[in-house]
């Protein structure tokens, strides 16, 4: 029995060393996945010998383009962790997600938290082979070229290494504390490069640049659409070359490992130069091995844009684009004007005053103070609190009542007809639409008068909206222009509102 014992014993201890060495060595040694070159960079330099990190894409790739194969799943689904940029670049991965879950993998989306640009007019319904209706960009993903939100992306991809795996903390956080440096500088010297720009418009083949514009003050303006490969018309080629002519453009940048016949084409027509700007999607396995990686690539992309920016243009300020006169931005005519029901903004809505105050719409600040620069982002801030400050927390309404709660709970409900609709002139030379309603009860104690104004002009049901009520007349809510509380959708979370905010 003793020795039995013994045998049992030392077959536990040795099961037991087996199974603590096994957890030891995955512990100490991470399997990570991830998706395109500048994910892969970013994670390297954050988990430094810390991990394995293994890129999906082959040097070269189209990230647009690229479906995962059954080994490329199978990778991944074995991996400790996935990081990728966004559902918007990569579009496969939506799909992955639950598998992922199921295996224990976790999933790092390097953008988690952070607003993005709406993506451009011209990319709808691109087929790059995704099925018959092909896909398109909802919103622009390319974050990852602007130096500024580069530093965004490692921090956010830093916080949820971390969080997944708390005992190498320190290592990860004094990895990226050293690349972070790296991408400071790097911005410092794209902030530098283009205070002073002699010009601010650049053409480029492929509209993968807008962060890059916005965060340093240029204009993009791109031949095609969000996808390297997209034909752009003739006619659309003809704009460019008029453009071109028009504003004493000199240089078209293209991509170094796209095809570039068509930046080739304009150039040729418009007689300028080309020069390469690298958009970062995949870098090849000969330039890896020369030791070039995102922060050279940048550099080389900054000396390339300043060919541009360095140069005087007296036809610079001819490039300025004009507001679009759209019904949304307060343009039309008398006659287009409807009658619209209460049903139109029926539903549960939240007011957007207390995410201003908790900064969930800071981002949608800064970037406003960076589209318009007439404003900084904290005088839009004060502008918007000022705008949106209301205590009814939530409104519901229905095809004919509406209920107010307020910030202490209490709530008022009341009984509402349709008192018409009255068109506001503004001093910037666009319009706006208020449409009345008034309480049936005349003792009522919710708000007897109440407007509504949401951007459109005739019956369709309301995604937002900015109310106005009080209990005077409608007269005078007519006369207010400074406070226009704002709702959304209480099934919305902070972060969809302020990107509904930005895309709108």
């Amino acid at each position: 029995m003793l020795l039995v014992s013994t045998l049992l014993l030392g077959a536990c201890a040795s099961n037991t060393a087996d199974k603590t060495d096994s957890t030891s060595s995955k512990e100490e040694s991470l399997e990570i996945v991830t998706t395109f070159y500048p994910m892969y960079d970013f994670t390297k330099n954050i988990v430094g010998d810390e991990a394995n990190v293994e890129l999906l894409m082959p040097a070269g790739t189209e990230a647009h383009d690229y479906e995962p194969s059954a080994k490329d799943i199978a990778n991944i689904q074995k991996a400790d962790a996935f990081v990728y940029n966004n559902e918007n670049m990569e579009m496969w991965v939506p799909s992955l997600e639950e598998s992922l879950k199921d295996g224990d993998v976790n999933v790092i989306k390097a953008t988690e938290g952070m607003l993005l640009l709406p993506g451009s007019e011209d990319d709808h319904d691109h087929d790059h082979g995704h099925g018959e209706e092909g896909h398109s960009h909802e919103l622009d993903p390319h974050v990852w070229i602007s130096p500024y939100r580069a530093i965004q992306e490692v921090e956010s991809i830093r916080d949820q290494l971390i969080a997944a795996y708390p005992d190498k903390k320190e290592a990860f956080t004094t990895n990226a504390e050293k690349y972070l440096t790296k991408l400071s500088t790097l911005d410092e010297s794209y902030q530098e490069a283009f205070e002073q720009a002699k010009q601010k418009s650049f053409v480029t083949q492929h509209a993968a640049f807008g962060y890059l514009a916005l965060d340093y003050g240029l204009t993009q303006v791109p031949i095609a659409g969000l996808s390297p490969d997209e034909e752009p018309s003739p006619a659309r080629l003809a704009e460019l070359k008029e453009f071109v002519d028009e504003h004493g453009v000199k240089y078209i940048y293209f991509e170094e490992n796209a095809n570039d016949a068509i930046a080739r084409t304009l150039a040729d027509e418009a007689k300028v130069d080309l020069e390469v700007l690298n958009p970062l999607e995949g870098l090849t396995k000969e330039a890896m091995d020369n030791g070039e990686d995102y922060v050279s690539v940048m550099e080389q992309n900054l000396v390339a844009l300043r060919k541009t920016t360095d140069t005087e243009n007296p036809k610079e300020e001819t490039a300025k684009a004009e507001k679009e006169k759209t019904v949304y931005n307060g343009y039309f005519e008398d006659n287009d004007v409807k009658d619209r029901p209460l049903s139109d903004w029926s539903g549960e809505w939240q007011s957007v005053y207390p995410l201003l105050e908790d900064g969930s719409l800071d981002q949608v600040f800064d970037y406003k103070a960076k589209l318009d620069p007439s404003q900084t982002k904290e005088e839009y801030k004060e502008y918007y609190t000022v705008g949106y400050q209301t205590d009814v927390k939530e409104i519901t309404i229905t095809d004919d009542t509406m209920e107010f709660i307020f910030d202490d709970n209490s709530s008022e409900k009341a009984t509402y007809r349709y008192a018409g609709k009255e068109i506001l002139n503004y001093k910037a030379g666009n319009r706006g639409v208020r449409f009345l309603f008034e309480a049936t009860d005349p003792d009522t104690k919710a708000f007897k008068y109440v407007q509504f104004s949401d951007h459109s002009i005739s019956p369709t049901k309301a995604a937002h909206f900015h109310i106005y009520f009080g209990n005077d007349s409608q007269e005078a809510l007519l006369e207010e222009v400074d406070n226009w509380p704002t709702y959304y959708p209480t099934d919305l979370s902070s972060t969809e509102i302020a990107q509904e905010m930005l895309a709108h």
